[in-house]
């Protein structure tokens, strides 16, 4: 089942960040727990991690775009799984 990928509170009075490094490119194999990219703030380097194993099929915030918390960022799902109505919501809900 396909997941997004969501900022999570970082337990500060930050509320955005901008998108540093992928770990993890399009395509790839992810596991549960494990670095996805980083959220940099003002005061601070935020390691984002995978909320489940699967392949990182849509990256959604590239490298320096601004996020806030619980945007989405990317959905991992399974290799041959129709994600196409995730994304078109996910997208939706950017616009």
């Amino acid at each position: 089942m396909a997941t997004k990928v969501l900022i999570p509170h970082p337990g500060t009075k930050q509320t955005q960040g901008t998108i540093g490094m992928w770990f993890k490119e399009l395509g790839e194999a992810v596991e549960k727990g494990g670095p996805l990219c980083t959220v940099e703030t003002e005061k601070a380097s935020m390691e984002i991690e995978s909320p489940c194993s699967g392949i990182l099929r849509v990256i959604l915030c590239p490298r320096d775009t601004l996020v806030s918390v619980g945007d989405c960022i990317a959905i991992i799902g399974d290799a041959h799984e129709d994600i196409s109505a995730l994304e078109k919501e996910v997208r939706r809900e950017k616009a």
